[in-house]
């Protein structure tokens, strides 16, 4: 029933969204801790260079999520972390089993992480809004450019 949020650029009125989504209490939604803090379950901790998550494993082993802010916190994060959310572009590998990166967000929109007995499960708002024609998505958009010129 309770949530964290990143301390991103995203307004009230996603948040709120999201919150009602997974009903979340909004009164338990935490914020990530500041730059040399910890969440109060000490499950979060954050540097200036991103925020690392620790969560526990649902039936196995916990799952460890990096939110990288810096090139250098992302190479470091690909390699020791299971999940990766980075404001930057990934570019070239990254071994981690999930990454999501800034062209993910504007691709997709905003992104939800949920662990479960099945593993790592991410859902994005195009996941739930679908292919709209009022939406601009890249796949979108080079489709209707190839239509438009078959005409």
């Amino acid at each position: 029933g309770g949530a964290h949020l990143s301390r991103g650029r995203a307004n009230g009125f996603q948040r709120e969204i999201w919150l009602r989504r997974i009903a979340a209490d909004p009164a338990r939604a935490a914020l990530f801790p500041r730059p040399g803090a910890r969440s109060a379950d000490g499950a979060i901790g954050c540097d200036r260079e991103g925020c690392i998550v620790r969560l526990g494993g649902v039936a196995g082993p916990p799952v460890i999520a990096a939110l990288a802010d810096t090139a250098a916190a992302l190479a470091d994060d690909c390699r020791a972390v299971d999940i990766v959310v980075s404001r930057l572009p990934v570019r070239g590998a990254c071994p981690a089993p999930v990454v999501i990166d800034r062209f993910d967000l504007w691709r997709a929109g905003a992104h939800e992480v949920r662990l479960g007995p099945g593993g790592i499960r991410v859902v994005s708002v195009r996941d739930v809004q679908g292919d709209r024609p009022w939406a601009t998505w890249p796949a979108r958009a080079a489709r209707l450019a190839g239509s438009a010129r078959r005409e």
